[in-house]
């Protein structure tokens, strides 16, 4: 885990959010204030009231955890309420007596207890016979292996080896379990970075490979980074996401930290040591005691145990995870994290989301862990779903309108109403009416206040109802709405699990000159890339960028035929999604196309168009064939905000 401080020592500022400010100054952006609907006010106060007043009583009778669940849901309540709530007088009072509650969790907070492995107290070295037999068994074990990441088989490492095959072997079974989940993924962006594959497990020491872990120091996730640290990284943190517990970015941001330590220290012992006691620490200790050799720090008093016991901890679980079978420990390995994506545009319910993926809600949780609520984000959001299920998930979200959108209405129960009854009554099951809601079963109850769908899903190729709940009127037809690109990003080979490899491993260059794979892209979405098919290669005919449908053909198979991302091409020909015939125009990417009076030719020199309501950058760029780096030559544009009725340049002026 990182120190606040290291900001400072890396990159020579200070992290962006003010120590001690208090909630009711910071903006709330307007997407999250409109969630807030009318009447909503008394109830919200109400149970902010009630989460106050738990944290109280469970900081009296010296339950912390507690403390801290109940303040951090109350945090979650209030993120989205509007300034004018959080301004007034009652919330101000209640919010100060939040921030006392907080204030002492974290003076209380001990920082030597890790969710991981880290040991802050002393280890009896084992000595004698005991050493001299662990050390024939290490041997054994490795014989024939190599390693990336340094090792050295001292009396303090063959300890902890001892320790993970006895008294510990329970911990390392499950987490090495878990690991075989993630490595795949983690070994691919450990080589995009430049380290050393071998320093995977880290994760053993600092989690047990556990998204959700958290420690009483704040730190979160597998790779356990505190707020500011992954502020720097580039991992957010809000009401709505976690990226500290997002396994992949997370990983990234890891692969950077520990990259930037080696770059300062100029030795991976140093560089882990760094991780987690803290760059300046381990600095003033090598000034005070004039050397760099992590085992002259490690007996000396400048370190803290438990930094002291990091690095033999390391080099252990590096030797048992590599080869747990020859240390006698039985792993279950798991399915490996493999994904697709889908660009959801706007605040959908996970339940909708897992019903048009045709998968459950816990799977996509699972893929999704960074998600703190039971919906996306306000805006845009890039969902993972499970692998061939993207499709599916993309075609039925084109074909529906979300509860959530503009178009749902408000409906206030009445004596009588039930859960059940009101589902059907609006046709949504009663999860999905207690999620776009946000509420639980027991607070469904007369008097309240919901939102339900005035324009109910409609499957695709559906006849419309004659009527549902608001009258007797027909539905128009539902317009298709954008769809987003699948990235197709190669999947690493799962076919044995990743983690329990044998010990006659390749050696490797070293850190700096690990290779990448051949063709890997930044992310590890684990999504396998098909080869084109030959056949659908000969029988389309290119006419410019129009390509002329043959017999057989689908959208699917062009874009894999051209390499094209297939969300792209559904969005571009609607009206080929459901059925392609032979001799149906099929427009690519780039392509030309007749301009609405709203903008302008592609890209052409001193176009411009104006900037509408729910415009992005992205979705400009992909409507008029550019690209975002280009807008933002042409424009002269920093960051990613667009105003209303800005003008913006589709090519170089």
């Amino acid at each position: 885990m990182a120190l606040p401080i290291l900001g400072l020592f890396l990159w020579g500022m200070l992290p962006a959010q003010v120590p001690g400010a208090s909630p009711a100054l910071l903006p709330v952006p307007a997407t999250q204030a409109v969630l807030l609907g009318e009447g909503a006010e008394p109830e919200r106060v109400a149970r902010l009231q009630a989460l106050v007043e738990a944290a109280e009583k469970a900081q009296e009778a010296d339950d912390e955890a507690t403390a801290e669940a109940r303040s951090d849901e109350a945090d979650v309540l209030t993120a989205d309420w509007p300034v004018q709530l959080l301004n007034r007088p009652d919330v101000q009072a209640l919010l100060q007596r939040l921030k006392e509650v907080q204030e002492q969790l974290d003076a209380e907070a001990d920082e030597d207890t890790r969710p991981g492995l880290k040991s802050a107290g002393e280890v009896v070295t084992i000595t004698g016979e005991e050493l001299r037999a662990e050390l024939a068994r290490v041997k054994a074990a490795e014989a024939g292996a190599s390693y990336d990441f340094p090792i050295d088989l001292n009396d303090k490492v063959l300890t902890w080896v001892s320790q993970f095959s006895s008294t510990k072997r329970g911990f390392m079974e499950n987490a090495l379990g878990r690991a075989s989940r993630y490595l795949p993924m983690i070994r691919q962006v450990f080589a995009e970075e430049g380290i050393p594959s071998d320093l995977a497990y880290l994760a053993v020491i600092e989690s047990g490979f556990r998204n959700e872990a958290r420690s009483r120091a704040k730190a979160v996730g597998m790779w356990q980074f505190i707020r500011s640290t992954g502020r720097i990284y580039g991992l957010t943190a809000n009401a709505w996401v976690e990226e500290r517990r997002d396994p992949v970015k997370a990983t990234r941001a890891a692969a950077r930290y520990l990259k930037r330590l080696y770059e300062l220290s100029g030795d991976w012992y140093l560089a882990t040591s760094g991780y987690n006691a803290g760059p300046l620490t381990l600095e003033r200790a090598i000034e005070n005691l004039g050397t760099r050799n992590f085992w002259d720090l490690a007996r000396s008093r400048w370190l803290r145990t438990e930094t002291k016991n990091y690095v033999p901890e390391l080099c252990a679980a590096i030797l048992v995870g590599r080869n747990p079978a020859r240390y006698g420990l039985s792993i279950q390995p798991l399915d490996p994290y493999v994904y697709e994506t889908v660009l959801v545009p706007s605040r959908t319910s996970l339940a909708l989301l897992a019903r048009w993926a045709d998968t459950d809600l816990a799977s996509l949780k699972l893929l999704n862990p960074e998600l703190l609520r039971t919906s996306t984000p306000p805006g845009a959001y890039t969902l993972r779903v499970p692998p061939g299920k993207a499709i599916e998930c993309i075609r039925r979200m084109a074909s529906k309108v979300p509860a959530k959108e503009p178009g749902s209405k408000t409906y206030v129960l009445r004596r009588g109403d039930s859960l059940v009854a009101v589902a059907r009554r609006f046709k949504v099951s009663a999860e999905e009416l207690l999620d776009i809601n946000q509420i639980a079963r027991a607070q469904f109850k007369a008097g309240r206040r919901i939102q339900v769908p005035s324009a109910l899903p409609q499957e695709a190729g559906e006849a419309p109802s004659p009527g549902h709940a608001s009258g007797g009127s027909r539905r128009s037809p539902i317009p298709l709405v954008v769809v987003p690109a699948i990235p197709m990003t190669p999947a690493l080979d799962s076919s044995a699990p990743q983690g329990l490899e044998p010990a006659q491993a390749q050696p490797s260059p070293g850190p700096q000159a690990l290779p990448k794979p051949p063709s890997v892209a930044s992310a590890a979405s684990g999504v396998t890339e098909m080869p084109p098919p030959a056949a659908a290669s000969q029988a389309l005919r290119l006419e410019g960028q129009i390509l002329r449908a043959a017999p057989g053909d689908t959208l699917a198979r062009v874009a894999r035929a051209h390499q094209v991302p297939l969300g792209e091409l559904m969005r571009l020909n609607p009206d080929a999604v459901k059925r392609l015939h032979p001799g149906d125009p099929i427009r690519l990417p780039g392509s030309r196309q007749p301009q609405a009076s709203t903008g302008p030719s592609l890209g052409a020199k001193g176009a411009v168009y104006r900037v509408r309501k729910g415009d992005t950058l992205a979705s400009i760029a992909r409507r008029h064939g550019v690209s975002i780096q280009d807008l933002r030559d042409w424009n002269g544009i920093q960051g990613g905000r667009l105003l209303k009725g800005q003008r913006l340049h589709l090519g170089p002026r």
